[in-house]
């Protein structure tokens, strides 16, 4: 779809389906272009919807599964819907600062692409009203999903939340204490803030009505009996690395186009190497990704962070299959760091295993 010049047209992007519980006309709604009488639609639907079916996917999608149905407050709104809303007063931001944000079809000033939705979550209301702080809301999010930036309002606590091909990982807020939680570059940014979220549910990566083929709940064993994926890590260090339950599960992803992707839906190792969204159903071309944004992938990575190795994976070149090979924890660490990994680097240990 080129654009949209009839009503046929327009029934036909509501219905683009951006993911399993979400639709293009869930984003559409806009309370200035109603009362204002205004066309609230892309002028690049295409792009528009590819960058709605990654905001739902990779952050929509785990975050409703987790803490239920949320309330889309505002999604996307066209140049001129957002610039009227600039203009008088409701609170938009320009026209350029919403570019990859609210107005998912244009870049931003890097030539980038991404999409906020606001949305309102009964469960952070609840949560706040029994004495708690939308604080522990943003360090769950924080340390759980692959978001660029996060701001919490007042009313009803709406959040913008905001997915980008480069996420900053920034958190504001106009409820006090207000102001920056934390940015690149703060002390606060790395680690783990467990302690400000106890209680809180753990990642559910599968909404409700999902086919668990699709969505990684059925594991890669039953594939590699079929023939599909062919690959098997030594279980003895599987077995060691999976061990411990307590420990959270790394997983990172290196595309041709995207050098650092995030994925955080990985309660085992086995589910990160074998699963539809690991490693298996990545280079399978059937993980919950648009491989589009992201090119296809080169490798990736998993690892604990109490153990001294974790695994390396990529196609097995001359052969079908996935090669899998151990790295040390302090190789992986420094990729992370870095947000980029050293592939020459990579070889080394991939090269060893094939002699």
């Amino acid at each position: 779809m080129k654009s949209v010049d009839s009503y046929a047209q327009l029934e036909k992007l509501g219905r683009s389906r951006l993911s399993p519980n979400f639709f293009m006309r869930d984003f559409l709604h806009s309370e200035i272009a109603s009362w204002h009488q205004m066309r609230n639609v892309p002028d690049f639907p295409e792009r528009a919807i590819k960058s709605g079916r990654a905001l739902c996917t990779e952050l929509l999608e785990p975050f409703q599964a987790t803490f239920g149905r949320i309330h889309i407050r505002s999604g996307y709104r066209s140049p001129l819907v957002n610039g009227f809303g600039n203009e008088h007063g409701p609170g938009c931001a320009t026209n350029a600062g919403n570019f990859s944000a609210h107005i998912w079809d244009y870049p931003d000033s890097q030539g980038n692409h991404g999409a906020t939705a606001c949305i309102v979550v009964p469960w952070l209301v609840d949560h706040v009203a029994g004495g708690g702080s939308w604080i522990d809301m943003a360090w769950w999010i924080h340390d759980h999903l692959d978001y660029r930036s996060l701001y919490f309002f007042p009313k009803s606590l709406a959040l913008n939340i905001n997915w980008h091909e480069r996420p900053a990982r920034r958190i504001d807020s106009y409820v006090s204490p207000a102001g920056c939680l934390t940015k690149p570059g703060m002390k606060n940014h790395s680690g783990k803030h467990g302690d400000r979220y106890r209680g809180f549910p753990e990642l559910n990566s599968c909404g409700d009505g999902r086919d668990p083929v699709r969505d990684g709940s059925l594991l890669g064993q039953d594939e590699n009996e079929a023939g599909e994926i062919a690959f098997s890590p030594s279980q003895s260090a599987l077995s060691s690395t999976a061990a411990r339950q307590g420990s959270s599960i790394v997983y990172r992803a290196v595309h041709v186009r995207t050098a650092w992707r995030r994925a955080f839906n990985h309660k085992t190792v086995e589910s990160a190497l074998h699963g539809i969204n690991g490693a298996a159903g990545l280079f399978a071309g059937r993980a919950r990704i648009d491989y589009t944004i992201h090119g296809e992938p080169s490798c990736v990575l998993v690892w604990q962070a109490d153990q001294e190795t974790g695994f390396a994976v990529r196609r097995r070149i001359g052969s079908g299959g996935l090669a899998i090979v151990q790295v040390p924890i302090d190789v992986l660490l420094a990729f992370e760091a870095r947000e980029r990994a050293d592939l020459v680097r990579l070889d080394e240990y991939f090269v060893r295993d094939d002699g």
